[in-house]
Parts: C-alpha cells; sequence; structure tokens
C-alpha cells in the first residue's frame, strides 16, 4: 500500500514542486568517464546533470518506481539531446545493474520512502566498484516516531513518515559495509509537528 501511495504522490506532483531536500551532487565531485547511478530520480534533473558531467565516456543511471516520473525525466533528457543516460523503472532493493559497475551513486531524499533500508545501502555496495563512493541526502530523527505515523501510507510518502532515527540509520550504514561516513551538512526543521533531520553524507566502498 505505502509504494501505491508514493506512486500515486509524485505522479500528481505538478513541475513546480520540489522533490529534494539536498542538492547534492556537487559534493559528488563527478569526473569524465565515470559511471553514475541516481536513486529516486523524480523528473531527472540530477541525473541529466550527472550525464553531462561525466561526459560521452561516461553513463547515468536514473531510477524511480513512478512511471510518470520516468516519462518526464526521458522527455528532458530528449529535449537535451543526451544520449548517455537511461531511465528506469525499479525498486531501490533490487537493481537491475551489475555487480562493481558503477563509480557512484546518488540520492536525493528518497531512501526514507523505503522500509528495508539495509537492502537499500547493500544494493549501492554491491554495485560500487572498490573505491567507488555513494552521496545521498536523506531525513533522520532523534527520537522514533509514533507507530501510527511509521505506518501511515500518506506520511511515507510525504517524506517524513518513513525516517528512521540517527542512531538506527548510522548502524543501517555499517551493517551495509560502509563504516566511514562523511557528513557535509545538516538541516533540523519541524514537519506536521515532528522534528526531523535533513542530513547530506557520504560513504566509500573500500
Amino acid at each position: 500500500m505505502t509504494v501505491l501511495e508514493i506512486v500515486r504522490r509524485y505522479t500528481e506532483e505538478d513541475e513546480s514542486s520540489n522533490l529534494s531536500c539536498g542538492g547534492n551532487i556537487s559534493f559528488l565531485d563527478l569526473h569524465p568517464g565515470e559511471k553514475v547511478l541516481d536513486l529516486g530520480c523524480g523528473r531527472g534533473e540530477e541525473t541529466l546533470q550527472a550525464a553531462t558531467l561525466v561526459g560521452g565516456d561516461g553513463f547515468a543511471w536514473g531510477l524511480d518506481i513512478t512511471p510518470k516520473m520516468i516519462e518526464r525525466a526521458q522527455q528532458r533528457a530528449n529535449q537535451g539531446s543526451i544520449k548517455n543516460v537511461v531511465f528506469l523503472i525499479s525498486s531501490m532493493e533490487k537493481i537491475p545493474l551489475e555487480d562493481a559497475s558503477l563509480d557512484a551513486v546518488l540520492s536525493n531524499c528518497a531512501i526514507n520512502h523505503v522500509e528495508d533500508k539495509v537492502a537499500v545501502y547493500r544494493e549501492i555496495y554491491r554495485l560500487l566498484k572498490s573505491g567507488g563512493r555513494f552521496v545521498v541526502s536523506d531525513i533522520m530523527t532523534e527520537t522514533p516516531l509514533p507507530s501510527e505515523i511509521k505506518q501511515d501510507p500518506e506520511a511515507v510518502a510525504a517524506c517524513f513518515g518513513g525516517a528512521i532515527m540517527v542512531k538506527e540509520y548510522e548502524e543501517v550504514l555499517v551493517s551495509a559495509g560502509f563504516d566511514r561516513i562523511e557528513i557535509f551538512k545538516e538541516r533540523r526543521y519541524v514537519k506536521n509537528g515532528y522534528e526531523m533531520i535533513s542530513r547530506t553524507f557520504q560513504g566509500k566502498k573500500r
């Protein structure tokens, strides 16, 4: 039910809405020739930026579960004549790319929608080459959200119900194999009456 609510919410988003909490591509420091994946790519803005930064010898993939978002992203790629990009409709827990095929992964306020966050980060670890890195912006909390909020599909789709505690999030990263995390920025705010933390951070595959 949560997946259907997420798809419904993002299908109905208009072009003027801001779908992110980070703007993290600048921290990824992409280079020509690299291969990069954008998880929860939405309308593909950062995916297309990544494709431009890695150039014709590199490649970018954008992944999202919402067909309407992927359609819009592909339209933007076509309009910009950007050829080194492919958009995928898929969940983040099982990504249809080969092991150790990527130099970098980015995600902007999307992983919070997924219940099994360990599975997502294990997929990121699997896909990265040795020395590869990810930069993620996502939301967390200092204290647990009430169970009725965490189990509410609309709250999860609205980018706050899926948040887990900072300590729990850090344990997820370690469990997936990322034992050294660098925090780039952090912002605290209140959403729907709950204190939230938006954090942008990097991990590397040894």
